[in-house]
């Protein structure tokens, strides 16, 4: 994409109340927060948008009758994990999924864990529902992270319910079988309920298909409840679609109605058409848009090693984030935020936005086209410069 064409595309964002850029600062602002992609969706899935908007007619959508196949199907061919379509629940978002079960399946007080440093949405619902939150920090070492365990034990006696970000944002992690059977093995043993965030689950860059945790033993199978959703995957967060696994038959019909309790039953109009394309037309385009960011991952850490060494990019398997330390510098966040936005004119995610457990550490979402992200990654090289 040349410089000319993603300044438009840029300007076509804003325009249409972007979230990821709402901030804009002018033609040099360049916006790597918010974990959207600046890089447009699959062909074949633009068309069939195309095509439901020269209607002109948004009316009440339903799901159509084959939707809970195609959903199954795409789960199996992509993750290798088998659900019967009677067992999926379509909710509009991951975070109202949470939500809910925690209103409804845990009380006022309860204790929720989840792993630290976290996307902060999931921290605040636990808060804002008056569900105490209970961290069990992960551990930085050789420029990675690892589960505490023994930590994670004693959580797990005191908790109701363990939240898991599987791969994990902001950090990146791609949870080991291993480590995934210790967390399960510790749920069965202290009775807890796991729901995982699987939203980032295709942008894996392993050898091994994504593992879901209700695949590891019985118990989680049928104490867990599992959060998929193709936002990320095709960048169509704004059309709010997601599907929760549930192989309960109990929480999974209470949660249901509680959906209909709430109102909440007819997706939206464009969703429809966009998931039913996505998951049955665009296989190679994920190969593709996987390769693109692997590459551009390997390109920005090797612009960080020759050009800012003080930045080390953590070693990541999963997502199209990266979370870079940047402790080397010996400054403070509110110091080296000021520098980046008013000198270089870049937005980032910030550590501390993700707990204490983030201080000396940002988020850069690197899911652009390469001539963007030079030009970010020279801005943010220049930019600390000018502080020499």
């Amino acid at each position: 994409m040349t410089h000319k064409a993603y300044k438009k595309q840029i300007a076509e964002r804003i325009e249409q109340y972007s979230a990821k850029w709402h901030n804009y600062r002018g033609e040099n602002y360049i916006s790597m927060s918010v974990a959207d992609m600046d890089l447009p969706a699959p062909q074949a899935l633009i068309e069939a948008l195309d095509k439901a908007n020269k209607t002109g007619i948004y009316g009440y959508t339903l799901l159509p009758e084959n939707y809970f196949d195609v959903v199954a199907n795409y789960i199996k061919r992509h993750y290798h994990y088998s659900v019967d379509k009677n067992e999926i629940v379509f909710c509009p978002r991951i975070i109202q999924g949470i939500a809910i079960y925690l209103r409804e399946f845990t009380q006022p007080a309860d204790k929720i864990c989840l792993f630290t440093p976290s996307y902060s949405p999931i921290t605040n619902i636990i808060t804002d529902n008056q569900r105490e939150l209970l961290t069990c920090p992960l551990v930085y070492k050789n420029n990675g992270y690892h589960i505490d365990f023994p930590k994670l034990e004693d959580c797990f006696k005191q908790a109701k319910t363990f939240i898991l970000l599987s791969p994990h944002n902001p950090t990146g992690r791609v949870w080991t079988f291993e480590e995934l059977q210790k967390i399960a093995q510790l749920a069965e043993q202290y009775q807890v309920f796991i729901i995982s965030d699987d939203v980032h689950a295709d942008f894996t860059f392993t050898q091994q298909a994504h593992q879901i945790i209700a695949g590891i033993t019985p118990y989680v199978k049928n104490h867990s409840m599992i959060c998929t959703s193709p936002a990320k995957t095709f960048n169509i967060p704004g059309l709010e679609i997601a599907n929760l696994l549930i192989h309960n038959r109990k929480i999974r019909e209470k949660l249901h109605r509680t959906l209909l309790q709430l109102g909440i039953h007819n997706p939206n109009y464009f969703s429809i058409p966009a998931i039913m394309v996505a998951y049955q037309q665009c296989d190679s385009w994920i190969t593709q848009i996987k390769n693109e960011i692997a590459e551009n991952k390997q390109f920005v850490t090797h612009f960080f090693a020759q050009e800012i060494p003080q930045f080390d990019v953590v070693c990541t398997e999963g997502t199209y984030l990266l979370w870079v330390n940047y402790k080397k510098l010996a400054i403070d966040e509110a110091t080296l935020k000021n520098r980046i936005t008013n000198l270089a004119q870049l937005e980032l995610a910030w550590g501390t936005d993700f707990g204490i457990e983030g201080m000396g550490f940002f988020r850069m979402n690197i899911a652009m086209p390469r001539a963007l992200l030079q030009q970010a990654l020279i801005q943010l090289r220049d930019g600390l410069k000018q502080q020499a």
